[in-house]
């Protein structure tokens, strides 16, 4: 049997839960994504990859990705929430949390939040509040928003 590894979103962020092989000792690694809601998370066995889907009304939605294992974290943020406007609003704000103001996210004003995010060998898809689905076909770098045609 193998070593198992769970995938946990919660509201303050991606927890991985590793048990070995007979599942009787677990470690606990985490919180990942920043402290962002995470509202699924989906990996690649093949791979190692693996996605967060999340956000909200404060950080925007976005869909995080780490290429080891859970290691190292990368956001592709798909709309910006409250902190975006208050970081491009108050410099001061922005030194404070040491960030620099991002240009806005593609979708800024069309989405909420990501509940939902898959992989198939050809995309990745990740559906929204309100409902939306869209699509990477780059592992998750860039997103477009597929209609009903």
């Amino acid at each position: 049997m193998a070593e198992t590894t769970l995938l946990i979103g919660t509201n303050k962020g991606a927890f991985l839960l590793n048990g070995n092989a007979d599942r009787q000792q677990w470690s606990v690694t985490g919180p990942f994504c920043d402290g962002w809601r995470i509202n699924h998370m989906t990996s690649d066995p093949e791979t190692g990859t693996i996605w967060a889907a999340g956000g909200g009304e404060f950080f925007g939605a976005g869909v995080w990705r780490a290429d080891d294992g859970g290691q190292t974290w990368t956001l592709s943020k798909l709309a910006d929430g409250q902190l975006d406007e208050w970081m491009r609003n108050d410099p001061e704000a922005a030194r404070f949390f040491d960030k620099s103001p991002a240009p806005p996210a593609p979708f800024s004003g069309q989405i909420d939040a990501l509940w939902s995010v898959h992989h198939t060998p050809h995309a990745i898809y990740a559906g929204a509040k309100p409902a939306q689905l869209f699509a990477s076909k780059d592992g998750g770098t860039t997103w477009e928003k597929l209609t009903a045609a």
